[in-house]
């Protein structure tokens, strides 16, 4: 009787610890500095901690893989805001950028965001659990207005700013209201999970952003004829301006009211 308990306090053991062996295989420790390659988890569902400094006010943030509402809170404090760019226009040399709320649907991978936090300077764990890495090498979306093409962009890993192709960042001194400047080539770049923007078709643009804007009412403000960019219906078929319903604007759905 006590070989046989021996034995199975021994295979007991031996489950604990393969349990423990597999929960650690598992983990996976994302770099939020020079980055990390992550073509290599691509599809594997991994315990992922990242850790990464913030600044009180918008910050931005891009990572390759999914965070529930409750992770993102359990992070960054249950007051902090998540927005994501939603439309876009152009006025001569000015661009103004609409973001709307998209917290509720949590990180979504490989989307660049703008993620406000109040709190002091700090690096803040970030954890989610049960997550499928998703390999993206550039990741961004890119909207359109009168032949301007601006992309948001997340950095997969450090990358320094280029003449060629010129960035625009939140610099920490105007991240109250998320302000994006051109980031100096020599001295400026950006660090793996932050995103900046690449504007092709104005030299030297002025951006603005907005906050809190729900996609229909960027598109309600302006007459249909000044709307910015193609715009089609469901089917695939261009229509000269918004319609009421749901269109596709800058590749984008709009509900119009």
């Amino acid at each position: 009787m006590k070989g046989i308990l021996k034995k199975m306090a021994i295979v007991a053991g031996c489950f604990a610890f393969s349990a423990a062996m597999m929960a650690q295989t598992k983990a996976l420790y994302l770099s939020s500095v020079e980055g990390t390659n992550v073509a290599q988890y691509d599809g594997q569902t991994r315990n992922v901690t990242l850790y990464r400094s913030v600044y009180n006010g918008w910050n931005t943030l891009c990572v390759p893989f999914n965070m529930t509402t409750e992770e993102l809170n359990s992070a960054f404090g249950a007051s902090c805001k998540l927005e994501t760019l939603a439309a876009m226009t152009r006025n001569g040399d000015v661009i103004d950028l609409y973001f709307t709320d998209v917290k509720s649907e949590g990180v979504k991978a490989n989307t660049p965001y703008l993620l406000h936090y109040t709190g002091e300077t700090k690096s803040v764990k970030m954890v989610a659990n049960e997550t499928t890495i998703e390999y993206d090498a550039a990741p961004g979306r890119t909207f359109s207005a009168d032949q301007v093409f601006v992309k948001f962009a997340g950095a997969t890993k450090h990358i320094q700013s280029t003449t060629e192709e010129p960035m625009f960042g939140i610099y920490v001194k105007d991240n109250a209201e998320a302000a994006f400047s051109q980031v100096t080539p020599e001295t400026s770049g950006f660090y793996a999970t932050r995103c900046f923007l690449t504007v092709d078709g104005i030299n030297t643009p002025t951006i603005n952003s907005h906050h809190g804007i729900e996609p229909a009412t960027v598109i309600n403000s302006f007459k249909a004829e000044t709307v910015n960019g193609e715009v089609f219906n469901l089917n695939g078929i261009r229509q000269n301006g918004v319609q009421k319903g749901m269109n596709v604007v800058n590749g984008q759905k709009v509900m119009v009211k």
